[in-house]
């Protein structure tokens, strides 16, 4: 594992604008002469607000053809002036309410083309069992129900409003048009200005940061509803663990471990460090020898982004994931990362241990294929295509 020092001096919720400001920002696209995106979503958040609205936002400054600007659920009522200045409207994962409904009809009645962005399979009930199966959620009270039902049924009708969708990978959008029978456009997940300096930063660093002698497997699990995902690969890391003392696992976010784990808890072989915000995060998976991405794989994860990988590409960290649709188009296995199935674990990770991979050409690689893809002119022009697509001609 590599120490490096404590950063200092960074935003960490640079999307934090007060509403005067966005609005000013919004009419400064339309004096520019660029057409413009209107985003709503429900409140900021660190998670799917960070990828889908502010990362696009800040990505089209650099864009001479589109801008865009995000407003929230308690601001419906202000956008609702905005709307003679919009070319379209994006519903990024929002639930239905009477106020969306009366927006989203404001817009329709002004010909604005009105989009629904989702980067998750939330938006059918009919899969809501293999949902709550893969999240481990607990059904077993009527509140699980009710909320469940509520939150996948909410955000249904929401989309159902829509004339087209946005997402992220091919395997959500046919999900979507099974669902609906209307138009997709794919714009990836990807890496935002704060994230790409502080990983360069980073990188430089890593090649004369001090070791702490051992080998670091890192888990960025975010949340319990990964343990189903985390089963996959336990009794492999396990054995690993049990190997090679010198073997630790860093765990960054909440996760509940199988009884047959806390012997190598208590003696500090697996470590537990909490939330963090995205910049910090960056330091942490850049400190680890491996991050791995074990996921069941299912119709569930099969819509999930490839974002584990390229936040740590951009870092200089090798990857290690199940070959979900996502990370088997992102990887090229023994290249710039392994994809590995369960029973495949163990041999991989104890390889990487064994240094027995060229890990400084891979992690080159990886870096070269996520700068490329996740940022940059060919984002960029991504967004435009996607939004191009769907614009009043």
């Amino acid at each position: 594992m590599i120490i490096f020092p404590e950063l200092e001096n960074y935003e960490s919720a640079p999307w934090e604008k007060s509403f005067g400001s966005r609005v000013k920002a919004f009419y400064n696209i339309k004096r520019q002469n660029k057409k413009a995106a209107l985003l709503l979503y429900q409140a900021a958040d660190t998670s799917t607000f960070r990828y889908r609205c502010y990362n696009v936002v800040q990505a089209l400054e650099d864009s001479k053809e589109w801008g865009a600007m995000y407003f929230f659920e308690k601001e419906y009522a202000q956008v609702e002036e905005l709307l003679d200045k919009a070319d379209i409207l994006v519903l990024t994962r929002v639930k239905w309410t009477l106020g969306l409904d009366w927006l989203v009809s404001k817009a329709k009645a002004k010909g604005i083309p009105v989009l629904f962005d989702v980067d998750d399979r939330v938006f059918d009930l009919n899969w809501l069992k293999t949902l709550t199966n893969t999240l481990a959620v607990d059904l077993d009270n009527e509140t699980a129900y009710d909320f469940w039902f509520a939150y996948i049924g909410r955000i249904q009708q929401a989309a159902a409003l829509a004339e087209g969708f946005i997402t992220t990978n091919d395997y959500l959008a046919k999900a979507l048009s099974d669902k609906f029978g209307k138009p997709s456009q794919i714009i990836q997940n990807s890496l935002n200005r704060e994230q790409l300096d502080v990983s360069q930063w980073l990188c430089e660093k890593k090649a004369s940061a001090v070791q702490d002698g051992h080998f670091t497997i890192g888990y960025f699990s975010g949340t319990p509803s990964h343990i189903n995902d985390f089963l996959e690969v336990y009794k492999e890391l396990l054995s690993l663990l049990k190997k090679y003392p010198n073997i630790r696992l860093s765990v960054v976010g909440f996760m509940e471990f199988p009884p047959e784990m806390q012997p190598f808890i208590s003696k500090g072989q697996i470590t537990f460090t909490p939330l963090v915000d995205f910049v910090e995060l960056q330091r942490l998976i850049a400190s680890v020898d491996v991050n791995i991405v074990p996921l069941v794989n299912n119709t569930f994860t099969n819509c999930k982004s490839e974002l584990k990988f390229f936040e740590a590409a951009v870092v200089d960290t090798v990857t290690v994931a199940t070959p979900i649709h996502s990370y088997a188009a992102a990887i090229k296995d023994g290249q710039n990362g392994f994809l590995c199935e369960p029973g495949q674990w163990y041999s991989v990770l104890e390889n990487l241990y064994l240094k027995k991979f060229d890990t400084k050409e891979i992690c080159r690689c990886a870096r070269e294929d996520t700068i490329q893809t996740y940022c940059g002119e060919m984002f960029l022009k991504r967004i435009e295509n996607s939004y191009n697509f769907f614009a009043k001609k």
